[in-house]
């Protein structure tokens, strides 16, 4: 159950996150947002691993354990570094949420699957993982940029 590929990129996107954290503080907003990444991470995948059986983590065997830990450390990881680097403006949001939809997307197709941390039966990364990521980034910016507006202490 220990996949060095999986637990190296866990690390680096865990890392990722505490280089956000070390230069824009965790704040209760930031929490809350980590809760729902969580949530819809662990909902979708669900949805998309377990029920439709689109992809599974590492194996078939150990999915439940691989999509628990990335449920739990890889997705609220990479919300977290997407937040404390995210620029203000409505363009250079745009621009942002659309570089880090390439970059993931590369990344799935040169590191996650040739080193089958995921290993896609159904799935597609083109189209899929770009319309996911851009979904995904835009929805945490947003219920970032909601919270802040509704709980923020001014």
């Amino acid at each position: 159950m220990f996949y060095m590929p999986f637990w190296s990129m866990v690390v680096i996107f865990f890392v990722m996150a505490l280089f956000g954290v070390a230069k824009h503080k965790l704040t209760f907003i930031d929490g809350l947002v980590i809760i729902m990444v969580i949530a819809l991470s662990m909902s979708s995948d669900m949805l998309l691993c377990k029920q439709f059986e689109l992809y599974y983590i590492v194996s078939t065997e150990h999915r439940g354990w691989y999509s628990f830990w990335s449920c739990l450390l890889v997705f609220p990881s990479l919300a977290i570094a997407f937040l404390k680097f995210a620029p203000r403006s409505r363009y250079g949001v745009m621009l942002y949420v659309a570089v880090w939809t390439f970059a993931l997307t590369i990344f799935e197709i040169f590191i996650v699957v040739p080193y089958r941390i995921s290993v896609y039966l159904k799935w597609q990364i083109i189209p899929w993982s770009p319309i996911v990521y851009l979904l995904a980034f835009t929805l945490i910016y947003v219920y970032h940029g909601y919270l802040e507006e509704k709980i923020a202490i001014k």
